[in-house]
């Protein structure tokens, strides 16, 4: 787990439906195992063509009028696969965002969950949620629910769980991929 490289990513969207809403951005950052690569980040808003339910910009705060004129996702798209390109992927909740990536083409597995990851170190704990997850191990609540801000807190959620993960027996990444796999939750699909 530690030599590899991922990429903490986060998608904001125009909703909670894969097959209908759009992705509006997206955020990401390296992490060479433990350590999160502060300046290798990425960070796109799109243009999704349509106005943007109240609802949603209540979430995260964009608005059409402040997309208007920005690249559309198929211009964005390149520049993100090349920056997840030979990495493992880590998401918090991540079913959710592969789901979007998925419908728009991008296939990358391996994927990291720390939402799952967070099931797996912590069962009786009652909320998952990433700001709850953030506040345990230390990490500022900064840009919550801006896709950046939220790729940069999954990240360092991630890095600390490496060690608890190591304290348990989990050595490897398949081996970690594995015990998440099993969890209820990981059959989840949206």
């Amino acid at each position: 787990m530690e030599g590899l490289l991922y990429t903490a990513f986060d998608l904001e969207t125009t909703g909670l439906d894969p097959e209908r809403d759009a992705i509006i951005a997206l955020g990401a950052v390296h992490l060479l195992g433990q350590k999160v690569l502060r300046h290798e980040v990425f960070e796109a808003l799109v243009d999704p063509g349509r106005p943007i339910p109240k609802a949603s910009t209540e979430v995260h705060g964009l608005t059409w009028e402040m997309l208007k004129g920005k690249p559309k996702l198929q211009e964005v798209l390149p520049g993100f696969r090349l920056f997840l390109e030979d990495t493992v992927l880590l998401a918090h909740n991540g079913a959710f965002d592969m789901a979007f990536l998925e419908r728009v083409g991008l296939h990358q597995p391996p994927l990291v969950d720390t939402l799952l990851l967070s099931y797996l170190l912590f069962p009786d704990l009652e909320d998952h949620r990433l700001e709850t997850l953030a506040e345990r191990f230390g990490v500022p609540v900064i840009g919550r629910h801006t896709a950046l801000g939220d790729a940069l807190m999954t990240a360092e959620v991630f890095a600390g769980m490496v060690p608890l993960l190591k304290a348990k027996g989990y050595r490897t990444l398949g081996e970690v991929l594995q015990a998440c796999a099993r969890l209820p939750l990981a059959r989840l699909k949206y």
